[in-house]
């Protein structure tokens, strides 16, 4: 093989693995430790939170279906250390409280991740696992999206994403 031809070969592999691992998406969310983020006042407080499920493939769970839950978000900062988190705690039906840390992302956009559980009256055990991305508006309201894996007894039947708008309630 002549070297243009080596050349060649070798040029169309390298655009091969460009095309292929440059073209692709990723929805993963990058957390920096290298700066503590100060704590905005607007994220802290007790809020009422009206969700809608805007997409399923659950089959107990319907889209369209609303709910209706209440948020309580406090700064805790660790004595040793000049950390401020977010502590949340949510309340909402016949599921169990939630309780969780919140994660800054910059000054209007935080995430969460918890579980919930609630048992029915025929014995079944129900858990959610939600992620939820938390977006400070300049309405003094929270906008928040979720995508939540359902189980049943311990089997996953699918997942559901939700939109929630959270009002201050005090």
């Amino acid at each position: 093989m002549s070297n243009l031809s080596k050349t060649f070969i070798s040029l169309l592999i390298a655009l091969s693995y460009i095309t292929t691992y440059t073209c692709q998406s990723s929805k993963a969310i990058y957390l920096y430790k290298e700066k503590q983020l100060e704590t905005k006042e607007g994220f802290l407080g007790k809020w009422n939170m009206q969700t809608i499920v805007t997409s399923s493939n659950c089959p107990y769970i319907l889209t369209g279906t609303t709910t209706e839950s209440n948020l309580e978000i406090k700064q805790i900062q660790l004595h040793d250390e000049k950390i401020r988190f977010l502590k949340a705690l949510w309340k909402g039906g016949k599921w169990a409280d939630s309780k969780t840390t919140i994660k800054l992302l910059n000054e209007k956009e935080a995430i969460s991740e918890r579980v919930t559980t609630f048992k029915t009256d025929d014995k079944n055990n129900w858990k959610s696992i939600l992620i939820d991305h938390l977006k400070l508006t300049e309405e003094n309201t929270i906008h928040s999206e979720s995508i939540v894996l359902q189980y049943k007894n311990g089997v996953f039947i699918g997942e559901y994403k939700t939109f929630s708008i959270l009002t201050k309630s005090e």
